[in-house]
């Protein structure tokens, strides 16, 4: 690790950030440093500054250069962030995977100052009490398929948002509690779709176009967290497989007929539980009977798990804004500047950029 620079001076934001994404309390952090548990507070609270060799002593223990540190970056706000997770979620794995996020959101938008982000699709701010007293999401994610030209089953739907300007990073939370963290766009950071790399691929659609409905109708409702999550999941359940499309299948959904639902999971890339309870949305499943389903996916090993049939969804938007930089002529020394990322880190992170899409050099 290279000396900071002398005049250098920690962003307490970043130090907290960095502390939060490793897991870790300030007591760990003043053990691993060599310092009081309350020197990491203060210099948390940016009562006192932190710079010279204690600088280099935080870096070294959270295993960054210190030039992440000293990051002018200021965390996203609460009401631009939405977390999809287990009620049950310890309140450390939420601030873990949060903290991450804001890192990830952070490097994200270093690196979309070398680009001009050109999205190929637009991405409007619907408000679903504009379309129906009632379930307006359903219109809502009505309204975006036909905008999109989106007919049958969506192939990807990574594809989609990153072709209308959100980046989607996956990681191993190493956690099942979490699915996922979007950081609402704002100066320093474009969307950013955080979201865990372990998710099963239908569950991991199912997240993606769950946090679609957040962006596309967060910012212009106000009501209930409770109501907010309800609506986002109905607009994905539509977007990913328009009942119109489904419902004829649905209403042949029981017991003996589980493998109609398999091939439904195959075709729209969604869950039988989704599905499951869908069918009991449409009036086709009576209490009992959606109760039996639900036992009958639990005792075979439906509900839970990777299964085949579903294709994983592959980010590639970050992978190719760094792409292209290295074909301008970007050593990787700059990479690692603008990064703040080894480039062993930044392919872990980002992976591979594919065919280059919907880019253009500044």
């Amino acid at each position: 690790m290279t000396a900071p620079n002398p005049y250098a001076e920690a962003n307490s934001v970043m130090v907290q950030l960095t502390r939060l994404s490793c897991g870790w309390s300030k007591k760990r952090l003043a053990s691993e440093a060599g310092v009081h548990s309350s020197h990491v507070s203060r210099v948390e609270a940016g009562r006192i500054p932190l710079a010279g060799k204690a600088l280099t002593d935080y870096a070294r223990a959270l295993s960054c250069p210190p030039e992440l540190l000293c990051v002018p970056f200021t965390r996203s706000p609460a009401e631009g962030a939405h977390f999809r997770a287990n009620a049950s979620a310890a309140e450390w794995k939420r601030d873990r995977v949060w903290a991450r996020a804001n890192l990830v959101a952070l490097r994200v938008g270093r690196l979309a100052q070398y680009t001009d982000i050109d999205p190929a699709l637009p991405l409007p701010q619907l408000d679903p009490s504009d379309y129906a007293a009632e379930d307006g999401e359903i219109t809502v994610a009505q309204v975006l398929r036909r905008l999109w030209r989106i007919a049958g089953p969506i192939r990807s739907i990574t594809e989609l948002l990153e072709a209308a300007g959100v980046f989607v990073v996956a990681e191993d939370f190493a956690d099942p509690e979490v699915d996922a963290v979007t950081l609402r766009g704002s100066e320093q950071h474009p969307h950013v779709v955080y979201v865990n790399a372990a998710l099963p691929a239908d569950r991991m659609r199912m997240t993606l176009a769950h946090e679609l409905g957040h962006l596309v109708m967060d910012a212009m409702t106000l009501v209930s967290p409770a109501e907010v999550e309800r609506r986002a999941t109905a607009f994905a359940a539509e977007f990913l497989a328009p009942v119109d499309d489904i419902g004829p299948a649905l209403d042949r959904v029981s017991v003996r007929t589980v493998h109609e639902l398999d091939e439904l999971r195959m075709t729209w890339g969604v869950s039988e539980s989704s599905l499951v309870v869908r069918a009991r949305q449409r009036g086709v499943l009576s209490d009992y009977q959606y109760r039996a389903m639900f036992r009958f996916l639990n005792e075979t090993g439906r509900v839970h798990g990777h299964r085949p049939g579903v294709d994983a969804e592959q980010p590639h938007l970050v992978a190719d804004i760094i792409d292209r930089l290295v074909v301008a002529g970007y050593p990787p020394g700059e990479l690692d500047d603008i990064t703040l990322l080894a480039e062993s880190q930044r392919a872990a992170l980002f992976g591979t950029a594919g065919p280059v899409r919907h880019l253009s050099m500044v």
